[in-house]
């Protein structure tokens, strides 16, 4: 079994200077870029529960975490 560290399981989801909704993965790269917040949350849950267990981290255009979900299940 591998070990992880943290970082490695946090799938964010951040809001861009555009107003539109950001979703990268773990190791930083982005996987979508979505008009909503539902929509973006749908896909970074879909993200989130291939890498068991997760974070699933919502942040405002100023970082600030707006929503914070421990994915453990899928």
């Amino acid at each position: 079994m591998s070990t992880r560290k943290q970082q490695d399981r946090v799938v964010l989801v951040d809001r861009d200077w555009h107003g539109d909704w950001e979703v990268s993965l773990p190791d930083g790269r982005r996987c979508a870029t979505c008009e909503t917040l539902d929509v973006a949350r749908r896909v970074a849950y879909r993200q989130a529960v291939r890498i068991l267990p997760c974070e699933l981290v919502i942040r405002d255009a100023y970082h600030r975490v707006v929503d914070h979900e421990i994915v453990d299940h899928a």
